[in-house]
């Protein structure tokens, strides 16, 4: 007995096979728009692998992430991320705002420096803003990444210089300023992670988000790395090495209305720089005289009970381009030997 399907019925059944046939599309239609965009920001070519879609929870993921330089090297892309998640912030929406949170795992940054000059199809603050509201069309109230990686790569240099911060956590948390706390810098940022040579970095920072120019007040912390991992960076921009030493080093820094003030205080333990024989064979005896010299200069400048050498950078000026004191940055490197040695940790001062 065949059955008679009525006119609300076809019509019901036919806005579901549409509604079906819109779900089966909405993952491709939105991988074409997330590709568009992402090639349009200058300078750059990206890619996602795949879209998945979650409409029930209002979020997306979007799946291996690869953005390129144009003329950057293609082994080392510039940003690559196994999985983003952007969805609405369900927490928020129940205290009246519509906000996002994104949630980011495994993303690598490398930052080469053969493609760090400025050029006209380098991409402004403009540029990337427009492309996060695209991909997130809602304000970002919270931002997450887990299982970071940053790194430094420099192989114009001599030797290579590769450097890295891994294992990263990032939770950046109210940067909407969904929580009405009043304060002037209502949004706080933690990180922590590893760096190579087994150093632990850790900081936190409150800042104000929603200034085009943020404000924020900064301290990190990087300690316990083995001084003879960065023998690449120093090799190739101070032509020499190390042959045994410690680095703990500590920073403070805020920024006001564009305006930067803080210090970098670096401590250096148990330094060694020349192994007379291995200096010799490997550069010659001028590259051994060389480091012997250095050597001298470093043991002079040592606080001898603490077997340390130490200072304070003062940091001030214009975000963009902020300066350093080298004299006082000396001074101080006289004042923790001779007169009064600087502690270990942030300061406060600021």
């Amino acid at each position: 007995m065949a059955i008679r399907l009525t006119r609300p019925l076809k019509i019901g059944l036919a806005v579901v096979v549409l509604l079906i046939a819109f779900r089966i599309a909405l993952p491709y239609l939105v991988k074409n728009y997330v590709n568009k965009t992402l090639d349009e920001l200058p300078g750059y070519t990206g890619q996602v692998a795949d879209v998945d879609i979650a409409l029930i929870r209002g979020a997306y993921q979007l799946d291996h992430l690869v953005l390129l330089e144009e003329n950057g090297n293609p082994k080392y892309p510039f940003l690559q991320i196994t999985e983003t998640d952007l969805s609405i912030e369900w927490k928020a929406l129940f205290k009246g705002r519509l906000v996002g949170e994104v949630i980011m795992t495994n993303p690598e940054l490398n930052i080469l420096a053969a493609s760090s000059q400025a050029s006209q199809e380098d991409p402004s603050l403009d540029h990337w803003t427009e492309v996060v509201k695209d991909l997130m069309p809602i304000t970002i109230n919270r931002f997450e990444v887990h299982n970071g990686k940053l790194g430094f790569l420099d192989f114009g240099a001599s030797p290579d210089v590769r450097l890295h911060i891994e294992n990263m956590r990032l939770t950046a948390l109210n940067l909407a300023n969904v929580e009405e706390v009043g304060d002037r810098l209502p949004s706080s940022v933690t990180v922590s992670g590893k760096s190579i040579g087994g150093g632990t970095l850790k900081g936190k920072m409150q800042v104000n988000a929603l200034k085009r120019v943020p404000d924020f007040d900064s301290d990190f912390q990087l300690t316990g790395v083995n001084l003879t991992s960065l023998n690449s960076f120093i090799k190739a921009y101070a032509k020499f090495d190390v042959e045994r030493g410690k680095l703990d080093m500590y920073a403070e820094l805020k920024a006001t209305d564009g305006q930067l003030d803080g210090y970098i205080k670096p401590f250096f333990e148990e330094v060694k720089v020349l192994n007379w024989k291995k200096d010799k064979k490997e550069g010659g005896i001028l590259s051994a005289v060389k480091e012997a010299v250095i050597g001298v200069f470093t043991e002079a400048a040592e606080n001898q009970p603490r077997d340390q050498v130490a200072t304070q950078i003062p940091i001030k000026g214009n975000l963009s381009n902020p300066q350093t004191n080298s004299w006082k940055t000396f001074i101080n490197v006289l004042k923790h030997a001779f007169i009064d040695a600087f502690s270990k940790g942030i300061e406060n001062s600021l």
